[in-house]
């Protein structure tokens, strides 16, 4: 004799199996959500650092020029070109 299955097992299985499959989803759905404001994150302190390495190239490129060699001799070194005359302010 052979036990029949009735249309409530089946209804059963099918909402189970719809809430494995939604429960998946929803995991899924916060997992890319996490991992895209992750990759914004990285993207935002990438522009960051390229924009500094630039400031840095910038300020690089001007310290090998001659220009940088006489305002810091002048101002850290307090030296003069030749045929110049200092001119010392007493109120200091």
């Amino acid at each position: 004799m052979r036990r029949r299955v009735k249309p409530r097992f089946w209804l059963l299985m099918i909402a189970v199996t719809l809430l494995v499959f939604g429960a998946s989803y929803l995991v899924s759905q916060a997992r890319y959500s996490q991992g895209a404001a992750r990759l914004e994150k990285a993207r935002r302190e990438r522009d960051k650092l390229i924009l500094e390495v630039n400031a840095l190239s910038d300020q690089l490129a001007f310290a090998r020029t001659d220009d940088y060699v006489i305002r810091t001799a002048r101002d850290e070194l307090g030296m003069i070109m030749p045929g110049e005359v200092r001119y010392v302010n007493g109120a200091r």
